[in-house]
């Protein structure tokens, strides 16, 4: 055996040598898998970084095809929302160029000079340049941002042949096109650098050929890149000190990209300094780039990042030869152990049958007495190791003598099998399928071999399932008698709907009439002032009128007295002229919203109108509670819609905000805005300086009969009423705002165009439903 720990040492030897190559090789594989991953991250990377920010060049045309004459300082709240500075900041600047005809080069040069969006005093010093006798002109004229890139503003690009190649390119295919390697004329380091741009062509004209789009085309966006401060963006810090790379530009990809590597197209290099670079690891690889390519040469430096560490090789070696040194020695003492093991192998077989069945209790019983017994049997009745052997069985059995073998009486056969119930060690009782098999073929009273399996939880089980039979037949019948008190409860309820439905239907009607009983009231007592003023002057004139008579009867008029009555009397017809033009406005209004609030026809009208002829008939109201009311409401926002509801939705309004806004306050005030939005919508804006509302009242404010103010003449119907007509027979959307102390603020958008009434009325019934 000597001999063979020998040859086991030699093997061992050789398998750690081998070993130790594939861990070097590994390792190698490792550090080239690692710099595959860094180079493929890099090139990643710089792609999605470059596709970012050409998405966000379209995001630049899209807003030029919205409104293609976006003006400067459009163009530049735009860019600062896109706050690429701080998101992105590997550009240098963002700009708008201008395609401009060459005869209206100079009126197009004398409108920048006058353009004060912007900046106030305009750009007097504006000069195009530099000077270029051609028929088309391709001018920078927005620039972001304008400090650091003043150079660039109105520089032709159609006088400078790398741009004016790119330019062409993407006029006539309609593609995001980048520049051949530049040098920027903003940037005093002349640092290479390269401009990505996006045609941008008028709305509504064809665009399937290159002819077209040159007759469509208004111009450029542009970002403007420096390739230095583009690329420490891209490469993480860490990646940056273990790896070097260049970058060339190949040309353009329809032309296959072909130009060699050389100093004219080199846009970046960190390779060329030399430092630490690592021999055989290298890569290249091919990014495309808005319609050009670009070739990146990688390499690694020497560091921990693809260093080839051999400490673990080492510590493999050491292992293994220690290991195989082992194994020889254990080899040797085997063949010592040889022996004792033989002697060990007849206990461990007479301790196998015990050991083989630990799931069970296993037990010699001899004339009443536990002889031997495996683990299992201890466990199942409670008791430690070798507590068992050498009692009696009794010991077993609740209620057993000691005397007993319960066991063994009356069990007169070779097998026996039965329930029995037994008693643990800490008194608690347990169920066991118990069998018995005589020793020796003799008679089970005398000496056996006991199996015994507890069976406490089938017959725990067995119990349950009788008593859950017993409970489930209890519970079919109390279901039953549920079922029938459900379906009682359901006519109830559904008796109860139908006078619910009916009752609110009632009071909706009942809010409206109201609203416009309180007009009726508001116009009245508008009414008493004009028309009492009439008659007051109506009166006074006629006294005059007699007077005059008598004097004239007399003979004794005077020319002064004539021309004091003619004053008088022209005074007296300017006053009822003015009370009763009044009245008759105010009668013209009440007629027009009472007529829409009756009717409520769709025909077309103007909604400013409306907003002023139902303010007018609140005059009084708003005066009783000392509240200011101002219209802003210019020209005229004709809609095809329901004048009556849109009206009953802003005297809503106005009543509500009388009714709760000011409370506690001595007066306020009520603004009304209104104006046309892009989307064939207008937008009707209802702001008070009143109390406001808590978040609970706001949550609820839409709510049917949801009132702050029930029983002081509030019915909780008034917003849920706005709410219904709004987003129904009008088809529009509302929306509040509002905050303790800071007033209330109501958006209504509606359509210019209503939805027909059918499904309106509709929309509506759902809703009360």
């Amino acid at each position: 055996m000597r001999t063979h720990g020998y040859i086991a040492f030699v093997v061992g030897v050789c398998l750690t040598a081998w070993t130790c190559v594939l861990v070097s090789d590994a390792k190698d594989a490792q550090i080239r898998a690692t710099f595959e991953r860094d180079t493929q991250k890099v090139a990643n990377d710089t792609s999605v970084r470059l596709q970012t920010y050409f998405d966000m060049l379209l995001s630049l045309k899209g807003m030029f095809s919205v409104n293609e004459r976006a003006t400067r300082a459009e163009f530049a709240r735009f860019v600062h929302e896109l706050n690429l500075t701080q998101r992105y900041p590997g550009f240098q600047a963002i700009q708008f160029v201008r395609y401009v005809p060459a005869e209206r080069l100079s009126v197009f040069e004398q409108a920048v000079r006058r353009d004060t969006s912007l900046v106030a005093g305009g750009y007097p010093s504006f000069t195009i340049h530099p000077p270029a006798d051609r028929e088309d002109h391709y001018v920078i004229e927005y620039n972001e941002p304008m400090k650091g890139n003043e150079n660039a503003f109105g520089l032709d690009l159609g006088a400078l042949p790398p741009h004016l190649r790119a330019v062409e390119l993407g006029r006539d295919t309609g593609d995001v096109v980048a520049t051949e390697k530049v040098a920027l004329v903003q940037d005093q380091t002349r640092q290479p650098g390269f401009v990505a741009r996006a045609p941008v062509y008028r709305q509504g004209l064809p665009l399937d050929t290159a002819e077209q789009r040159r007759a469509a085309l208004i111009g450029f966006v542009a970002i403007v890149f420096r390739v230095n401060n583009l690329m420490r963006e891209v490469i993480d810090n860490p990646l940056r000190n273990h790896l070097a790379f260049r970058i060339h530009d190949a040309g353009q990809s329809e032309d296959g990209a072909k130009d060699a590597p050389n100093d004219a197209n080199l846009m970046f290099d960190t390779i060329g300094d030399g430092r630490g670079i690592l021999p055989g690891l290298s890569a290249q690889m091919r990014l495309p780039v808005a319609q050009r390519q670009w070739t990146i040469d990688f390499a690694a430096r020497a560091g921990s990042r693809y260093s080839d560490d051999a400490t673990n090789t080492i510590v493999i070696g050491a292992a293994g030869i220690l290991i195989s040194g082992l194994i020889a020695a254990l080899l040797i003492a085997h063949d010592r152990s040889r022996q004792l093991a033989r002697r060990l192998h007849t206990a461990l077989e007479d301790q196998r049958a015990f050991q083989d069945s630990a799931s069970v209790g296993i037990a010699l019983f001899t004339d009443g007495v536990i002889v031997r017994c495996n683990r299992g049997m201890e466990e199942l009745m409670g008791y430690g190791r070798g507590e068992l052997t050498g009692c009696r069985t009794a010991m077993l059995v609740r209620g057993a003598e000691a005397a007993d073998d319960p066991f063994g009486d009356a069990r007169e056969g070779a097998r026996w099998q039965g329930e029995l119930e037994l008693v643990r060690k800490d008194g608690s009782s347990i169920w066991a399928l118990v069998d018995g098999k005589a020793q020796n073929g003799g008679s089970l009273r005398h000496s056996g071999v006991w199996v015994i399996q507890d069976i406490t939880d089938r017959k725990q089980t067995e119990a349950a399932l009788v008593d859950a039979r017993h409970g489930l037949e209890h519970s079919l019948a109390e279901l039953e008698q549920q079922k029938a008190n459900v379906e009682a409860a359901h006519s109830d309820l559904s008796a109860v709907l139908h006078t619910l439905k009916q009752a609110q239907t009632n009071l909706i009607t009942s809010e409206k009439m109201a609203s416009l009983g309180a007009l009726v009231a508001g116009i009245a007592h508008e009414l008493n002032t004009p028309i009492g003023n009439s008659l007051l002057t109506a009166t006074a004139l006629s006294d005059m009128v007699a007077g005059f008579e008598r004097q004239y009867a007399e003979g004794g008029i005077k020319r002064s007295e004539l021309e004091a009555h003619l004053n008088d009397t022209r005074t007296a017809c300017d006053i009822m002229t003015a009370s009763l033009r009044r009245a008759a406005d105010l009668i013209t209004s009440f007629k027009q919203v009472a007529v829409d609030q009756t009717s409520d026809k769709r025909r077309r009208f103007d909604l400013c109108e409306v907003v002023r002829d139902t303010v007018a008939t609140f005059s009084a109201q708003l005066r009783r509670a000392n509240c200011e009311i101002q219209v802003d409401a210019g020209g005229p926002l004709m809609l095809d819609s329901y004048p009556g509801s849109f009206g009953q939705v802003l005297s809503n309004l106005i009543n509500n905000a009388l009714l709760h806004a000011f409370e506690g306050r001595g007066g306020g005030a009520i603004r009304i805005a209104a104006r046309e939005l892009p989307d064939d919508q207008v937008e009707l804006v209802f702001r008070d300086d009143g109390v406001g509302m808590s978040p609970k009242v706001l949550h609820q404010v839409f709510d049917p009969f949801f009132t702050t103010k029930l029983g002081q003449g509030g019915s909780g119907l008034g917003m849920n009423i706005v709410y219904n007509i709004v987003t129904t027979m009008l088809g529009g959307s509302i929306d509040v705002v509002s905050e303790l102390g800071e007033g209330t603020t109501i958006t209504v958008r509606l359509p210019l165009v209503a939805p027909s009434r059918e499904q309106a009325e509709v929309d509506l019934a759902m809703l009360l439903t």
